[in-house]
């Protein structure tokens, strides 16, 4: 998933676009973290983007993607994080996402990415 056609953002001032996401690392603690748009980010000199804006992942009807490296998530759903807050990964796993369970776009958290997407 590539953001060739947004042009390239270097300053302080990111303008993330509704169904774009950034991945935004601090470094003072080292974490990085999911910013999701629309919204306009504004860079703390701690701070590096490392990832983005790139477009979120839409499955068509019927359709699938694999993600590996995906996060934990809690009985409804929700991100775990860690006592650092960056969020907890399971290394080494894959998992399908499929249309019937992912209808709204969704973003690759810090540490997941797409394996293969149909």
């Amino acid at each position: 998933m590539s953001s060739e056609s947004l042009p390239s953002q270097t300053g302080p001032v990111y303008h993330i676009l509704s169904f774009y996401y950034i991945h935004v690392l601090d470094q003072n603690t080292g974490v990085t973290r999911l910013e999701i748009g629309p919204k306009t980010f504004f860079r703390q000199d701690n701070e590096t983007i490392t990832l983005g804006p790139e477009k979120m992942i839409i499955l068509p009807p019927r359709h699938y993607c694999v993600v590996e490296n995906p996060v934990v998530k809690n009985d409804i759903g929700q991100v775990q994080l860690d006592e650092n807050g960056q969020v907890k990964l399971l290394h080494g796993d894959i998992e399908i996402r499929l249309n019937k369970d992912y209808k709204e776009p969704f973003p690759l958290y810090p540490g997941e990415t797409l394996r293969e997407a149909l």
